[in-house]
């Protein structure tokens, strides 16, 4: 599915390792509280797919938590999912995907999230696609 993403997005995320050292996470507490919106704060396994996952920050995050989810790391561009597959973190399964076309069931997931995802990669138009799983 790499063949969908912008030239420039290939070429500036080449570099992974290096993106992934220096990239910041996300406050731990706004996790929370997403979780507590989304409802499954506390649920233990539930289902949630992470859409255009990049080296897995909001994974890793996700799979740090007592609630033991089962986690989908979708993410197009290979060298960034391969970043994200090498961390090997518990409960995440990292797969190659885009949000209108993942490999994952219909409404089989508790939760979707997208964090930091560029509009040029997320148009509105997949908003529909992403709902129905």
């Amino acid at each position: 599915m790499s063949s969908n993403i912008p030239e420039s997005a290939i070429k500036g995320f080449a570099d992974a390792v290096s993106y992934d050292s220096h990239r910041p996470s996300y406050p731990i507490e706004v996790v929370d509280d997403l979780l507590a919106k989304l409802q499954v704060r506390g649920v233990n396994h539930a289902r949630i797919v992470d859409v255009g996952a990049g080296t897995g920050k909001l994974s890793e995050l996700l799979a740090a938590r007592d609630e033991d989810y089962e986690i989908i790391a979708v993410e197009p561009h290979e060298e960034m999912r391969a970043q994200c597959a090498a961390k090997r973190l518990r409960g995440v399964k990292v797969v190659d995907g885009v949000a209108n076309n993942m490999p994952v069931r219909t409404q089989s997931a508790d939760a979707v999230v997208v964090a930091q995802v560029g509009l040029r990669t997320l148009q509105l138009s997949t908003i529909p696609s992403i709902t129905k799983y």
